[in-house]
């Protein structure tokens, strides 16, 4: 299967916390407010496949600074695994809202959640 990546104008990925289009707009003839379907079509989008795609769920800061993402059913995602300052960037760009971030101060604690501002 493959997996449509949804780019701005520009060739951009884009975000997919971060919707670009309005939900609704005022049609500027009879001032009524409707759904702008672009917005519908966007969202739509990013759950094209999502079943067979992995989603980040849990991502894991280690004391070393390797980091360990996992999907919903605890399975790796090695594409976002690897040394904190390469991957960080594209882990927060494709995490959704609900991800949750945390850090292992060492190896012998339990995860400590931090909000994703902190991580």
């Amino acid at each position: 299967m493959s997996v449509a990546i949804i780019r701005d104008e520009g060739g951009d990925k884009m975000n997919r916390s971060q919707n670009p289009y309005p939900e609704f707009l005022i049609d500027e003839v009879s001032g009524v407010k409707v759904l702008d379907i672009r917005h519908q079509i966007w969202t739509e989008g990013y759950q094209v496949g999502k079943e067979d795609n992995q989603v980040i769920k849990t991502v894991i800061r280690c004391q070393n600074d390797m980091v360990m993402v996992f999907d919903e059913e605890g399975e790796q995602i090695p594409e976002y695994q690897g040394q904190y300052e390469e991957v960080k960037g594209s882990i927060l760009t494709d995490a959704p809202p609900d991800a949750v971030f945390g850090y292992l101060p060492n190896y012998e604690t339990e995860l400590q959640i931090v909000p994703r501002e902190e991580w």
